[in-house]
């Protein structure tokens, strides 16, 4: 079965190649066209979201075409004079591959997408990296790559880039180590900017917030936990790819927590399946769709999370964090490991959920950003600020 399934999948990948190579015929790189696309078209949202709403509402760039590339193209929010929607590896796809000078991505390309010369292709990806990633993964635990395949997606990927977005001196050496650039002569194209998706971190107002939790419905009087746990590498299935893993027990939290927090449950977008929480209405949300996860960041009073890449933007708002490792070990040591040691992250790390419940409560009450808490921003938030999208722009886009 797994061969007839690797072979059905070869033989799609040979389509769509086929299709973006008379799209290449068909099609010349227009100077004034960008495409966007956001974790493989399945939403609108991080830095290509930003650099998207920077072009759409900056004068400078009105006579612009702007295109998203999008799995679910009913999106009347994007109706905009100057730009327009496709769906995701669609024929129409690979036409306005073809056609956009600019490709402004947060995640890998297939590996037949690349881009022609005079085209300029921006990978932003999606995170400051505390799990290692791409090449510099030594563990064997993924259940769905193999560990040499791992190498050659990123360094294929590093082959493509013109520009690469990082947030800190940290993230570009990163960057070029996990994407293999200095083997392609790419690391003086890493760009150290900042994020351009935190500049809504730095703009938000009062209202903003208000607004956004009458449209998710919580109360104004709870506090609001939201928890975004990563994926595994090792639950994975064919059927049903990415499995989810949570360690909280909600009837457990409930019961610790009392009726003054709310819970706002987002798994990672590699899960597929949804989380059943009716037993647990009006006290656990799963927001797992919502597209931006900026509009769950400014609502929240506290961030849980465990080796997600989510910290280091929420850091930004100087509110509490909470690091649950309840498998660490195994993380560590079979799945990926790490950048750097947990000693230095911003916030507790534990093991268990009484203890878990017990930092919730404490964190409750008046919080202060220790020192520990300013070395970190001071490490790797230092450039975000409420412009970084224009100064990206300025830098990669040709006037």
């Amino acid at each position: 079965m797994k061969k007839i399934k690797d072979f059905l999948r070869q033989v799609m990948l040979l389509y769509k190649r086929c299709l973006y190579e008379i799209a290449k015929i068909l099609e010349k790189p227009d100077e004034r066209t960008v495409i966007f696309e956001a974790f493989q078209g399945r939403s609108v949202a991080c830095n290509p979201k930003a650099l998207y709403e920077e072009m759409k509402s900056n004068e400078k760039y009105k006579e612009y075409t702007l295109i998203w590339s999008l799995r679910n193209t009913d999106r009347k929010d994007l109706k905009a004079e100057n730009t327009t929607v496709v769906k995701f590896e669609s024929f129409s796809y690979y036409r306005a591959l073809a056609k956009a000078k600019y490709w402004i991505f947060n995640s890998n390309t297939r590996p037949f997408l690349k881009p022609r010369e005079g085209q300029v292709f921006v990978q932003t990806w999606h995170g400051t990296p505390f799990k290692k990633i791409g090449c510099d993964v030594e563990k064997t635990g993924n259940a769905m790559t193999k560990f040499s395949k791992i190498n050659q997606i990123y360094t294929e990927e590093s082959k493509k880039i013109s520009y690469m977005i990082s947030p800190s001196e940290y993230c570009t050496e990163k960057f070029i180590s996990a994407f293999c650039m200095k083997e392609a002569g790419k690391e003086e194209r890493v760009l150290t900017t900042g994020y351009p998706r935190n500049d809504f971190l730095f703009k938000k107002t009062k209202k903003d917030c208000r607004d956004l939790k009458k449209a998710f419905n919580i109360p104004e009087d709870k506090k609001v936990i939201l928890y975004a746990p990563t994926f595994r590498d090792d639950k994975y299935s064919a059927a049903e790819g990415f499995q989810l893993e949570n360690y909280i027990d909600f009837s457990m939290a409930r019961r610790a927590l009392g009726e003054n927090y709310v819970i706002l449950f987002r798994a990672h977008y590699f899960i597929s399946q949804q989380l059943d929480v009716r037993e647990y209405e009006g006290f656990v949300y799963d927001v797992s769709k919502v597209e931006d996860i900026n509009t769950l960041y400014i609502i929240s009073d506290m961030l849980i999370t465990d080796y997600s890449s989510v910290f280091f933007d929420y850091a930004n708002l100087k509110r509490p964090i909470l690091f649950f490792m309840a498998d660490y070990d195994k993380y560590k040591n079979h799945l990926r490991d790490f950048y750097f040691d947990i000693e230095q992250l911003p916030g507790p790390v534990v093991r268990r959920q009484e203890e878990l419940f017990e930092y919730i409560k404490e964190f409750s009450g008046a919080f202060i950003v220790d020192e520990k808490y300013k070395k970190f921003n001071a490490k790797y938030n230092y450039l975000d600020g409420p412009s970084t999208s224009k100064k990206v722009l300025d830098m990669i886009i040709e006037s």
